[in-house]
This record gives C-alpha cells, structure tokens and sequence, in this order.
C-alpha cells in the first residue's frame, strides 16, 4: 500500500516519526448550462501526502496519481532535514481507538455512473421549468466515492470509505422589463437526499416570485434568516472564528475571549462530526484522530475553540477531531456539522413571520469580517413581511451587524431543519439593520 510504503522509507530516510494521508477518488461531474449539458466527467485520482519529522523539524511532500509511495517517503524526509525548528511542535499524532460509522458510504451512490447521474440532473431541471417566465436553468451536480486512509509510524491505522453528493440549480426568470432568479440546493451522503424534482422546483419557484419586487430604505426590522441564509453564518463562528490556529495566531475577534457570554444565555452552538449521513461526518479527521460532539457556544458562553493535534498539542489539551485537508497540503482545522441548540425559543416556522413588519432572508453568501466578527453584505434572495405575511421581493437589500448582536437578539429558532453546506438548523429571527435604495 503506497501509505505503508511512504512512511517505511521516510523512516529509513532519517525521519524519527512519518506519517502518509492517502485518498483515493472517483467523481463524476455535470455541468448544465442554459438547460444543456456543457460538460459531463467521469475522474478517478489517487493522492498521497507524508508528513516526516525530525525532532521539532517537520517535513511534507505530496504526490498525485503515484505509482509507488517510496519517493514521497524520502522527499518528506529530506524536506524535514531542511525545515527551521518549530518549538510548538509536540510531535505527530498518537493512536486513538477510532468508532467507526456505518452511515457514510451509500452503495446506491457509489454505484451510480455517469448516464445515470446526468438523467437525475437534468429530471431536476426539467422540474425548474414551472411557467413560461422560467427562461434558463443552469446547474452543477458532482458525485464522489472516496477511501480516505491515515497511516503513522506511531500506531495510527484508519481507514473508511465515504460516499457524497452536491447539486446546485439556479433559474433565471423574465416577466416583461421584470427579472428574478432562485436556487435549489442538496448535499448529503445518501442518493435519497438528493430529490431532483423538489430541488428543481424550489429554484423556479423562487424565480418566479422574486419577479414581484420592491425596495426598502434604513430600517431595523426582525428578520428571519432561512437555513440557506445561515451556512456563511453559524459554520464560519465555529470553522473559523472558533479555528485554535486562528485564535492562537490573534486573527480572530474571539481571541482570548474563552468564558466570555457572546449569545443570549438560552443560545448553544455545537459542531458534530458523527450525525449519520451528514457530508460533515466521519469516523475519524485528517489525523485518524475519532471525531466527536464539541461544544462551542454552551448556554451562550465561549466555551472551547476546535482544534487540530498541533494546535492541541500547543495548548495541552486533547484534539477535537476537527483536522482536515487534501493530500497536497499539511492538516488544517474545520469544521464538521454546525448547529444551533436553544429548545426554549423553538417556535413553528409560521410563527417566526408573525411580525407587523419585518425581512426574509433565503440566501447570502457573504460572510463576517473574521478580525471584527461584523457582517456588511447583501441579503441575495429576500423578502418583505408584512402583518405575518412574505410578499414582494427585496431588491438590493444590503444588512449590517455583529455576529455577537446576531446571537443575542435571536429570540426565535424555527422547526424547519434543513442540512446543508455544513449546517443543521431552522430557520432564526434576529433583530439587525437593513438597508436598501428607499422606496
């Protein structure tokens, strides 16, 4: 096996301590656009990355598509020998007993191949396709098959095989001098998530009603935030702004802010790599280190950042599973599945819009600023609420507030969970200031 053989000859190279990240993948991709296929693949890659040490020197060296992992072996080896000291460096991770899940590889969507995935694109196309103001339907669907393996000198041995699937659709919709656009979106690690006419239907549904459109000036309303309008929220607090590396380094606007209470009290924000099916899952992180339940917000406390071996190390605490990377790069954080917890503000989803004026936000894709934790960005498909109900869409609709704000004012948490990009969650109403051109 080319991660054996990798760490073998790093070994016999000099290296006290190696380590071999090695991934094997078959992804198929279909890009549709203008409601034709502009590209359809089919690719299969094998990749290997070998980290080697050296006392307190750490080497790396990578390979795609190798037919033998010695070269690698020895090239992190050399590497390690020219590296400078790292005097945070505590060493490669240790072996952990590794609990291994059972719902992540899907036979179903292992299997599927390339004619069978575009058919189940283009049925969700077809399914945009609601009126004649639906006047094109672009998407991209890409489904994988992967071995991930971890494989050190100092006892780690996992091994899983992982299945996933993402598709995206976008419409564009024209009704005379009007023009609209929606989305649909499913990931997951199960051919059954993916719903081709549901998500086909949620992006020329949402064409079609942002043609009735209207524009507000300053104001500070409630407003709801749809599960789509939160995974550049809720995961960049925990992947980035609760990223070890990045309080360590000071990067971050919770650096030395650990106690600190940044949510309303009834608020919890925790991230889970074990939730059965979920694209965030996994048996173990780019470590062989087993993953788990963090906490990271608890009662709206700063608990505790997600950490990586070295950044653990660093501190003298345990990794939370949270390492992650490709074979052509060193272990970095992230995060797994990220969810807000706050039973006792959980209301129906029709209850959150019960406000005499207020915005709907289904989609943004800006994200806080990570040093300020201010958010300055446009809501990209929202709506008006008036007296409990969505009407006309926002157009150029613009929103700013601290995430901590974001947190404290949320008074509300809907039961219409959705997974997505990272994220579990209802939908949330916060108070926050919006702005658009006026009416």
């Amino acid at each position: 096996m080319l991660r054996e053989e990798a760490v073998k000859a790093a070994l016999s190279s000099g290296a006290e301590e190696a380590e071999a990240f090695e991934l094997f993948t078959r992804e198929i991709s279909i890009h549709v656009e203008k409601g034709k296929v502009k590209t359809a693949s089919s690719v299969r890659m094998v990749g290997l990355g070998v980290r080697a040490a050296m006392g307190k020197k750490l080497g790396f060296a990578f390979a795609t598509n190798p037919t033998s992992g010695v070269e690698v072996g020895r090239e992190a080896a050399e590497n390690s020998k020219a590296a400078p000291e790292d005097p945070d460096f505590g060493g490669l991770p240790d072996a952990r007993k590794v609990d291994y899940l059972s719902e992540l590889m899907d036979p179903k969507l292992r299997d599927l191949d390339l004619n069978e995935a575009a058919d189940l694109f283009l049925a969700a196309v077809e399914s945009a396709r609601l009126s004649d103001k639906v006047i094109s339907v672009s998407g991209k669907l890409e489904v994988s098959f992967s071995k991930v393996a971890v494989f050190s000198s100092k006892g780690v041995d996992a091994l899983e095989e992982r299945t996933y699937l993402i598709a995206y659709i976008e419409a564009a919709s024209k009704d005379g001098d009007r023009r609209g656009s929606g989305f649909g979106f499913a990931d997951g690690r199960r051919l059954d998530m993916f719903d081709p006419e549901k998500v086909g239907r949620e992006a020329g549904d949402l064409a079609i009603r942002t043609l009735d459109a209207t524009t507000i000036g300053v104001e500070e309303l409630p407003v709801v935030f749809q599960p789509k309008a939160q995974f550049t929220l809720i995961p960049f607090l925990v992947g980035q702004a609760a990223n070890a590396e990045n309080l360590q380094y000071g990067r971050s606007f919770l650096t030395n802010r650990i106690g600190d209470q940044i949510a309303r009290e009834e608020v919890s924000i925790v991230d889970d790599g074990r939730i059965p099916w979920l694209p965030g899952s996994s048996s173990f992180d780019a470590e062989g280190i087993p993953t788990g339940r963090t906490y990271v917000i608890e009662n709206g406390v700063f608990k505790s950042p997600i950490h990586n071996w070295y950044t653990a190390m660093k501190e003298g605490v345990e990794s939370t599973g949270n390492a992650s990377r490709d074979h052509t790069r060193p272990p970095a954080i992230s995060s797994h599945t990220v969810s807000i917890e706050a039973p006792s503000l959980q209301m129906k989803k029709d209850e959150l819009l019960d406000v005499k004026r207020g915005v709907l936000v289904v989609y943004t894709m800006d994200t806080p600023n990570l040093s300020t934790g201010e958010f300055s960005g446009m809501a990209e498909t929202a709506f008006l609420i008036e007296s409990g109900e969505v009407t006309k869409s926002l157009r150029q609709t613009s929103m700013g507030f601290r995430i901590e704000d974001f947190l404290k004012t949320m008074d509300a948490v809907g039961d219409d969970v959705e997974t997505l990009m990272g994220f579990k969650g209802g939908s949330v109403r916060v108070k926050i200031k919006v702005a658009g051109p006026g009416a």
